[in-house]
């Protein structure tokens, strides 16, 4: 499900040539509150599409290399892996949230972007949500029940930051609509992947978002999809030949044959 549109932020409040002591350098990030309403635990992955960057290949408008996903139940961050390249306009990772538990998941700039004095970060797009399948199965047969908060929150870094100890740290917050309008909301898990046998014409009209989504997948979801296609298919030679150019058309260096 579609959550709500994010911006993260490192730069000046205003360009050059605005006198710094009033265009401080603002550090921005989005952080959703969720709460797992069923009485059992569940994985969910998150998802960050981004604006593609203009111009194409600008360090300073992709979230590679430049942020941190983590999560907080009730102590520490746990860091969560951020799928993505450096040509990748969709990001996610997945955590795992107890029963009846709320956690904050946060995307926030890396710390070494603050210590640039003409910081020029810059990120917007949209956040998703969805409840993948764990170990090939769906996590459940019905829609789960969450409530969703997501929020932008900022700091106004001082002139002298990182020189300074003190300083005027000035704090922002705001909420974000969620995108069905309300906080109580149902997810609807993915369903085991049933594939026939491929044919040129199925790899033919392959949506490109379901190899965007497989791209986006972890090692673990990509090998499960793999071992429930294989399973499927008989010995045909044409039939592992047609296998051989999905596996080529999702990045995974694998052929196979009958011999």
């Amino acid at each position: 499900m579609e959550i709500s549109t994010f911006e993260l932020l490192v730069k000046r409040i205003a360009p050059p040539p605005a006198p710094q002591d009033v265009a401080r350098r603002v550090v921005q990030g989005y952080f959703l509150t969720i709460t797992n309403l069923e009485f059992k635990p569940l994985t969910y992955r998150i998802r960050f599409n981004i604006s593609k960057p203009n111009p194409a290949g600008d360090p300073d408008r992709t979230l590679f290399n430049n942020v941190i996903l983590a999560d907080d139940i009730a102590g520490a961050n746990n860091l969560i892996p951020l799928s993505g390249g450096a040509n990748s306009t969709v990001f996610g990772g997945t955590f795992t949230l107890p029963a009846r538990q709320t956690a904050s998941v946060e995307l926030l700039p890396k710390p070494n972007l603050f210590v640039d004095q003409n910081p020029d970060f810059e990120v917007r797009g949209f956040v998703t949500l969805s409840l993948p399948r764990i170990k090939g199965q769906s996590q459940s047969t019905t829609p789960v029940k969450v409530l969703l908060n997501p929020e932008i929150r900022g700091t106004f870094l001082p002139n002298d930051f990182p020189g300074g100890t003190g300083g005027d740290f000035d704090q922002i917050a705001y909420p974000l609509t969620v995108a069905t309008g309300k906080a109580l909301n149902e997810i609807v898990s993915d369903q085991r992947i049933v594939i026939p046998t491929i044919t040129p014409e199925v790899l033919q009209s392959l949506p490109a978002d379901a190899i965007e989504s497989l791209l986006d997948a972890d090692d673990l979801e990509k090998s499960q999809s793999l071992i429930q296609l294989m399973a499927q298919l008989d010995g045909d030679p044409k039939n592992l030949e047609n296998l051989s150019d999905a596996l080529s058309k999702l990045n995974i260096p694998v052929r196979v044959s009958s011999t």
